[in-house]
């Protein structure tokens, strides 16, 4: 009796992932007409990661290329005529839910976000999705200019300070409206709408989201990524404790964080290749001159790929802290490091009590602000 069960288990098993599309192998045809002169820049180029492939414009306009996919995945396109003409690349993201047919018809200067789609029923809302996104960072832009003026944007003018919390407030209120339009916890893009607001949506919010996903789009890859991200956010979250850690330092030596236990740490999440993060370093190593002699240390903690152009880049700087390499992705196992540079402040007890995104290259910002509060200090730029 018991042999029999497994065997009907098993093949259950098979049916299932035989015929649930979640798993099916997927081959899709791109294929769409675009109005406008190219002038001669007629390329379309499809990127996901390491993989790239490309399709020209036809004299007439249209345009073919065909997708083969392991599963549903978000796949980026962009225009060679944008990056010729206009002097910039703009990748928009397409859905690939399924086999079949995808249309989708676009003007050349109004780019593929002002398309007409038709193809699969959550490739279409994904694109309306995408381009609804895109639309909003363009009407708040014209809010913002309407209010504060037409310089307002602009670092260091007489509103910047105003313009940015009204962009911030409203884009969130603006993306969270749209987000919860289009969200389908049955869909098969969720898990990708998800990941794309893992930054953006509070720790309660993704959390409640990923519960009503079905057990079958949680075991995808990307609801797999969505909960080690969702994990690593929790993990990092103001009056998290910072589990000891162990990263190799430029000469292979480890380095245990336990070491500095008692002091205040600030970690800095950087890479060679990362123009704002080592922007940032000399405003950094002002800071830590301050804070010299106080219960205060800086680690460096670097998720270069290549050794030699860390190592390269530590000499070139010659910060006087710690310098470590993320051999173990600490970033993402242990700390929610969306982008770079990201810093976290771990105080005595080693409790997270600040974290933020962002270079901070002429001093007063909400970091230096926390440091200012703790050590009792002003620090001077």
């Amino acid at each position: 009796m018991k042999s029999k069960n497994i065997i009907i288990t098993v093949l259950v098993a098979l049916f299932f992932f035989s015929f649930n599309p979640l798993f099916a192998q997927i081959n899709l045809k791109i294929k769409g007409k675009v109005t406008g002169d190219t002038k001669g820049f007629d390329k379309i180029y499809i990127f996901k990661g390491q993989f790239q492939d490309s399709t020209a414009i036809s004299p007439n306009g249209e345009y073919q290329i065909n997708i083969t996919s392991e599963a549903p995945d978000v796949m980026y396109f962009y225009l060679q005529y944008e990056s010729k003409v206009k002097g910039y690349i703009s990748p928009f993201s397409l859905f690939i839910e399924k086999s079949g047919t995808l249309q989708l018809d676009f003007d050349i200067e109004k780019g593929i976000s002002s398309g007409q789609i038709n193809g699969p029923t959550r490739s279409v809302a994904y694109f309306d999705y995408s381009s609804a996104k895109k639309s909003i960072h363009e009407r708040i832009n014209k809010e913002v200019t309407s209010k504060f003026g037409e310089e307002a944007l602009k670092e260091g003018t007489t509103n910047f300070d105003k313009a940015m919390d009204y962009f911030e407030k409203r884009e969130t209120q603006l993306n969270d409206s749209l987000f919860a339009k289009y969200f389908n916890p049955n869909g098969a893009d969720a898990p990708f709408m998800l990941l794309g607001r893992v930054s953006s949506l509070s720790l309660a919010q993704l959390e409640h989201n990923y519960s009503k996903l079905s057990a079958p789009l949680k075991e995808t890859k990307a609801g797999k990524q969505l909960y080690e991200k969702i994990t690593s956010k929790k993990r990092s979250s103001i009056g998290s404790t910072v589990a000891n850690f162990v990263l190799p330092d430029t000469t292979g030596n480890d380095f245990s964080f336990n070491k500095l236990k008692g002091k205040y740490v600030l970690i800095d999440f950087w890479a060679s290749w990362c123009g704002p993060c080592r922007i940032s370093f000399p405003r950094l190593r002002s800071v830590y001159q301050q804070l010299k002699g106080q219960n205060f240390e800086i680690i460096n903690i670097s998720i270069d790929a290549k050794l030699d152009d860390w190592k390269k880049a530590v000499k070139e700087e010659n910060n006087p802290w710690p310098q470590l390499h993320d051999k173990t992705n600490l970033s993402k196992s242990a700390f929610f490091v969306s982008g770079i540079p990201t810093a976290y402040l771990i105080d005595p007890d080693g409790k997270i009590v600040f974290s933020s995104v962002g270079s901070d290259e002429n001093g007063g910002g909400p970091m230096e602000e926390k440091l200012e509060s703790i050590f009792d200090i002003k620090l001077t730029k």
